[in-house]
């Protein structure tokens, strides 16, 4: 269940200025904010609500900037933008909607790495290897337990937020958020005939994915970011880190509408119209 939020006075924005499109959006929601009397911070000086504006890639980042100190809210501007909750006709209402506490916080769940090295991800984990542009061997071991080895171009580690992410390409399913869990996924494993029967599987945050090589050094890139050279084995699981996301409704079946809006075509036989109206189209 989502809890209600307060009455927002103070609010960061965090943008890609080297987007005009972005940066006119981000403009303009700045006057808008200005005009209802709240605020903006520099992300450091406590803000009630974090506002991104842009697409995925820019509220990964944001989050990585803040790591949970304050709630997300995602105005899209990107290509897809599934972790984002506001379109651009929608931004005229969001200051009221903030002044007066009509949104809702919901938590999210992240994934670490344990070791010497200890990174976070709100989207996944992809682990490759240390040499560019080469596939490696790689093993999957989970609670101590090894479920697999094979040559592959990666394993993804994923959060119940990537699960729309590279997971999906990568074939692993969609996660509910509510569900507490994580996915496992190979990439590209090779060859194809000689594969795993089962490339992507489900497991609880509870548990601890060991990914392990014979080679020296692999890559760990958190959320898309950065690629971080370490040495196996890698071993992930849940985080006590908790993201936070500004949600404009409680109802937890909001991800289904936000993922059909970004993702599903609006019309292939009118199924979608009549879910959403009741109405049944002529051609079913």
């Amino acid at each position: 269940m989502l809890a209600r939020g307060p009455p927002v006075k103070r609010v960061a924005l965090i943008y890609n200025d080297g987007k005009r499109k972005t940066l006119r959006l981000a403009r303009r929601l700045e006057n808008l904010l200005r005009q209802s009397n709240i605020n903006i911070v520099d992300p450091r000086e406590g803000p009630q609500v974090i506002i991104v504006v842009g697409g995925d890639g820019t509220l990964l980042r944001a989050f990585h900037q803040t790591m949970g100190s304050a709630p997300i809210l995602g105005v899209k501007d990107g290509t897809f933008g599934t972790l984002l909750e506001v379109d651009p006709d929608q931004v005229e209402y969001l200051p009221d909607l903030l002044s007066k506490g009509m949104y809702w916080i919901e938590e999210a769940t992240t994934i670490e790495t344990r070791g010497k090295t200890r990174m976070v991800a709100l989207n996944e984990f992809l682990i490759r290897s240390g040499k560019l542009g080469k596939s490696s061997r790689l093993g999957v071991a989970v609670d101590r337990v090894p479920t697999g080895e094979c040559i592959c171009d990666g394993v993804i580690v994923s959060t119940p937020t990537g699960s729309l992410a590279y997971s999906l390409a990568a074939g692993g399913p969609l996660l509910d958020p509510r569900s507490g869990d994580m996915v496992v996924s190979y990439v590209a494993p090779w060859p194809p005939s000689l594969s795993l029967a089962v490339r992507s599987f489900v497991l609880p945050l509870t548990s601890e994915v060991e990914i392990w090589s014979p080679d020296p050094q692999a890559y760990v890139v958190a959320d898309g970011l950065t690629p971080l050279k370490v040495e196996p084995p890698i071993k992930v699981s849940g985080s006590d880190v908790k993201a936070l996301f500004a949600r404009l409704s409680p109802d937890p079946a909001d991800f289904y509408r936000r993922v059909v809006k970004r993702m599903v075509p609006r019309r292939l036989t009118g199924i979608m119209d009549y879910l959403e109206t009741g109405i049944l189209p002529q051609n079913l």
